[in-house]
């Protein structure tokens, strides 16, 4: 079950891909045309590292996808105007457990690209800095 989810996983990275590259074309030839009507779309997904590979779709503009809480989650992602490098969203202290945890996010915001990895050492950790982004 943990290759079909990580096959899944890929296979809808490379679909947003393709729905990107087609929403934002206009005629052939023509320059990617931004504008609202072009939702941000990220794949997520978090690696616990023991086959457990969990992943979901956020969309924004409007808020929606497969996340369980797309509402705030496009908040989190607006305020940082997609980069998910600079969310640091709570200080607050975590036990020191060593857990490690992948948080990959891959897909577009606003037309632009985005691709973020980092690695926790421990869930808290990772919900201290992304609060319910990668909460899934």
């Amino acid at each position: 079950m943990p290759f079909a989810r990580r096959t899944a996983a890929l296979a809808l990275a490379a679909a947003l891909g393709g729905l990107a590259a087609v929403s934002t074309a206009g005629p052939a030839g023509a320059a990617p045309r931004p504008g609202p009507e072009t939702p941000s779309v990220l794949l997520l997904t978090v690696d616990a590292g023991d086959a457990d590979v969990r992943a979901t779709v956020l969309v924004c503009g409007p808020a929606g996808g497969l996340h369980p809480d797309p509402v705030a989650a496009c908040r989190l992602v607006a305020r940082v105007d997609g980069h998910l490098d600079a969310l640091d969203v709570d200080a607050d202290p975590c036990t020191s457990q060593y857990a490690p945890v992948t948080a990959r996010a891959v897909g577009f915001w606003q037309d632009r690209p985005v691709t973020f990895t980092r690695t926790f050492a421990n869930d808290c950790l990772l919900h201290r800095a992304t609060a319910t982004l990668f909460t899934f």
